[in-house]
């Protein structure tokens, strides 16, 4: 056995292209994060109207799952290969299931597409993590994260890192050392964002020709190849966390029933949910933009006055306040805003090409404009991509 603190796991066998661990050839070395699900609720009442000043109407309410996956960072002894370690807790592992049923799909035998993020394979904790020796070398290795449970599923992906969109705005950038007055990095800033925007949409316009729909596309289901600005021409965009994402047969009745509500035919239910993916996007990319300018433009404001460039504040605002006029009203409103001025600038260039992206994903939903709008249309319309 060897003698570092960490943790060992045992081993390996072949189904399609996925292998199939059981207990055995990873170090554990460490947690790396842990994450819990939200389920967000749009309500809609009687006679289509509401009250935005009644805190008994919301538009929207959202509940958090508390803690259900675990992340760890792990090595293979065969060959020493670093991985990431998704261990899903008895209460998420349906979702895992689903995740790992996602990638065999999306395989379909051949090896993990580029556009994903890599999974490896996967393992079932067993009885052997019931033992008061592995309970033992756990709490060595890992004093205080409790030990997992026999019978939780776990998927193993290549080591990735674990920069996602939402984290680039927090990631410091370097300066040009003559750019007195952050021109240049304003620039990087921009070229790196608008390729970011380009390669998101391109991975969500492969799942949806795959005939997927991720269902809870947010900012840390994006993952980055590099957060390094300067290096726009390198970076890809991989899509994570797959444990919600379906196929047409697989999508829930109630989502079928809602999506039949909005006009879709038995037979053409997934376009419509397509339309939420893009949506989210949105929201996402909005998010993105406004972060990314007030971290490095204006530091002391994004951790103290700037205005709010969390998700759903910007819901509220865009949809509740400004009714949806994201190019007009809201494009006023962040205009009024210091820290977000380079963002501002970024989405007017083009003639305001940033801005006419957003507002189709944020209206993609709305019936007039339900089945017309693609992530490859876009990709194809936007100006900042021609």
């Amino acid at each position: 056995m060897r003698t570092r603190r960490c943790l060992l796991l045992l081993s390996v066998a072949y189904a399609r292209c996925l292998q199939v661990f059981t207990p055995s050839a990873f170090t554990i070395q460490r947690q790396v994060g842990q994450l819990g699900f939200a389920t967000e609720v749009e309500w809609q009442y009687y006679g289509g109207k509401r009250n935005p000043l009644d805190p008994d109407q919301p538009a929207r309410t959202v509940e958090a799952s508390g803690i259900s996956v675990r992340l760890f960072q792990a090595t293979l002894f065969d060959g020493g290969e670093r991985c990431l370690l998704k261990e899903f807790m008895p209460s998420a592992r349906d979702i895992g299931q689903n995740e790992l049923d996602m990638y065999k799909t999306l395989c379909d035998g051949a090896q993990v597409p580029v556009q994903l993020g890599t999974l490896l394979g996967h393992m079932q904790s067993d009885a052997s993590f019931e033992s008061d020796a592995f309970k033992e070398q756990w709490g060595r290795s890992l004093p205080i994260t409790p030990p997992p449970e026999s019978g939780n599923l776990w998927l193993v992906f290549r080591w990735e890192g674990l920069s996602t969109v939402g984290a680039f705005p927090r990631v410091r950038q370097e300066k040009a050392f003559l750019d007195f007055t952050g021109a240049g990095q304003r620039a990087d800033r921009a070229r790196y964002l608008k390729v970011v925007t380009g390669r998101c949409l391109q991975v969500v316009a492969w799942l949806h020709g795959k005939g997927v729909v991720h269902r809870s596309l947010g900012p840390s289901s994006l993952l980055l190849s590099t957060t390094d600005q300067r290096a726009a021409e390198m970076l890809t965009v991989r899509a994570i966390d797959l444990g919600f994402a379906a196929t047409a047969s697989t999508v829930p009745q109630d989502e079928v029933e809602r999506a039949m509500q909005r006009g879709a035919s038995p037979l053409n239910v997934l376009p419509v949910l397509a339309l939420n993916d893009l949506h989210g996007l949105g929201y996402v990319l909005l998010e993105l933009y406004l972060a990314a300018a007030a971290a490095q433009d204006a530091p002391d404001e994004a951790t103290g006055a700037a205005r709010s460039t969390e998700q759903q504040a910007l819901k509220r605002l865009i949809e509740d306040v400004f009714g949806g006029d994201v190019r007009g009203a809201f494009r006023d409103y962040c205009a009024e805003e210091p820290a977000w001025a380079g963002a501002v600038a970024m989405l007017d260039e083009e003639g305001g090409a940033g801005w006419a992206l957003l507002q189709q994903l944020v209206d993609c939903r709305k019936g007039e404009l339900a089945g017309s709008v693609s992530a490859q249309g876009l990709l194809e319309e936007c100006k900042w991509f021609q």
